[in-house]
């Protein structure tokens, strides 16, 4: 709307221009035409006068003939000559001049004038006719008489007085001439009004509609320079005023919209950089936690190789002293070598069992643990290991109950490797005597969940810590109550038991608090005979 005012303001502008224009080209189109008019009516003026200054001339060139006989005939058939050249040109001028008045609507004198020219242009065919047979007067002759005719010759045609009719035509040619020249006076003069009125109202227009483009572009600048600003200033929730429907209105809703988006895109960097922000915080918590859990292994290492190099040279410093004291000193007997022989034995056996946890340890991180399937009474085997447990309870003046379920009509059996089994029964039983107290009790039960042999073994030992419970399955890691109750021990017995129960596709888990005792519950996969176990051997890798 606001392009189509400024169009029509610039369309009002042209048009007074092109009104000025069009006045003025009038107004010198009149005026030119008053000049030509006045032209014209100088020019048949100047004939009528020069017609009767040659037309006099000649009536003295005729006196002078009647009177002497000496003017030259070249003289007179010049001077005729002349006037009818004259007279031609008159009649030219004339009949441009009639034209020209009909063009301007004027009546004119077109009807006299005309009139006059053939009255004249007859009397010079007269004239000439008559001074051809002029001869200078004789002396008798009667000289009044003579000038009455030359006079009548010269001044009177077809019943007219023709030097009235060259006065009344001189003079009617010179008022029109004086006519054209207050004509031309005036288109000039309505010339410079039409101008002077047309400018002044171009300038009133121009004034008048600068005004109103500065008034009416005031307020939406001034809203655009203070949206800008607001914008440069990060004022993003500033919003211009959508007050008008035109060009300015589109403006400030296309504003807006920009600053809606920066906005909006403003608000979501923001939120990214929180989220980036909260994101690093997380990764160096995360990364703080993995540095202090790499300290804590660390030092469970270092701990872990000075238990290792204390269990390993215990035994390596026990045979050493046992083979030293068998070579040293007297001759001994036959059964004093074979006693030291069985202690070294025996010693080498402890060495043995710590070789070989370490070795078991290492094979289940690569994921080498090899257990050589193949299916297993579970009934027989948990009581072979059972028993076992009962001597050794029995020794440390510890109770231990264990009870087995019932005999099923299918018999279910137990696809796993019974050395791995027993390895990992007499880690479990063995850590419950280990951590118990003196005169406490050992429970072992086994019941069938479903196809899963379901173990649990319940101690009223020592118990664990509640913030240790997720690090008693990590290699190395001793809580500080059992490192307080059994000094020995390098912390691999339950990482062990875990492989071994994953390696069967199994479960473990321990239950304990502090001062409590510990329960560990252990769940195995079985297989009925007949149904999917074949009593073959194999082996694989858990």
């Amino acid at each position: 709307m606001f392009r189509a005012r400024l169009l029509l303001a610039i369309a009002m502008l042209g048009l007074l221009a092109l009104m000025e224009g069009a006045a003025a080209l009038w107004a010198q189109h009149s005026a030119a035409q008053q000049v030509q008019r006045g032209r014209l009516a100088s020019d048949v003026l100047k004939g009528y006068v020069e017609l009767a200054a040659n037309k006099q001339r000649l009536r003295s060139w005729t006196v002078q003939h009647l009177l002497a006989a000496d003017a030259a005939p070249a003289v007179r058939d010049g001077l005729l000559a002349e006037m009818r050249a004259g007279l031609a040109r008159t009649y030219q001028l004339s009949l441009a001049l009639d034209e020209l008045e009909a063009e301007l609507g004027e009546p004119g004198r077109r009807a006299v004038r005309q009139q006059s020219l053939s009255v004249l242009d007859r009397h010079l065919g007269e004239l000439g006719r008559a001074l051809g047979g002029v001869r200078p007067l004789q002396s008798d002759a009667n000289a009044a008489a003579a000038w009455r005719q030359i006079a009548a010759l010269f001044d009177e045609s077809q019943g007219q007085d023709l030097r009235r009719l060259l006065n009344a035509e001189i003079e009617a040619e010179r008022q029109a001439t004086e006519a054209s020249r207050r004509d031309a006076d005036q288109a000039l003069a309505t010339m410079r009004q039409v101008v002077i009125v047309l400018s002044v109202t171009a300038l009133l227009a121009t004034i008048g509609l600068a005004m109103y483009f500065m008034h009416r572009l005031k307020t939406p600048i001034d809203d655009l320079t203070g949206g800008a600003l607001a914008l440069r200033q990060g004022e993003l929730s500033h919003r211009i005023p959508e007050r008008q429907l035109d060009e300015f209105g589109e403006v400030a809703r296309s504003f807006n919209a920009m600053a809606a988006e920066l906005q909006l895109r403003r608000a979501q960097e923001q939120a990214d950089r929180a989220r980036l922000e909260e994101m690093v915080q997380s990764r160096t918590a995360e990364l703080r936690a993995a540095h202090e859990t790499l300290q804590a292994l660390d030092l469970r290492r270092r701990r872990f190789f000075a238990e290792v190099s204390h269990e390993l040279r215990t035994p390596a410093t026990a045979i050493r002293g046992e083979a030293e004291v068998a070579l040293r000193g007297r001759e001994k007997t036959g059964e004093e070598y074979r006693q030291a022989l069985a202690r070294i034995v025996a010693t080498v056996g402890q060495f043995s069992h710590v070789v070989e946890d370490l070795t078991l340890l290492a094979r289940s991180e690569f994921d080498q643990l090899v257990v050589r399937r193949e299916p297993l009474d579970w009934r027989a085997l948990l009581q072979q290991c059972c028993e076992q447990a009962q001597k050794q309870a029995e020794a440390e003046r510890l109770r231990f109950d264990w009870r087995l379920p019932e005999p099923g009509p299918e018999r279910a059996l137990l696809l796993g490797d019974g050395k791995r089994l027993r390895q990992l029964l007499g880690i479990v039983l063995d850590n419950a005597r280990r951590y118990s107290h003196a005169r406490g009790r050992i429970e072992l039960a086994a019941e069938l969940a479903g196809e899963a042999l379901r173990l649990r073994v319940l101690d009223q030992g020592i118990g664990i810590a509640a913030q240790e419970l997720a690090q008693v399955f990590e290699r190395h890691f001793r809580g500080e109550a059992a490192r307080a109750h059994r000094p020995d021990g390098l912390g691999l017995g339950l990482p062990i038991a875990q492989a071994i129960v994953q390696a069967h596709g199994g479960r473990i888990e321990l239950r304990s608090a502090a001062g409590q005792g510990a329960e560990v519950l252990i769940e195995l996969p079985l297989g009925i005979a007949g149904k999917g176990v074949e009593m073959t051997n194999g082996e694989g890798q858990g």
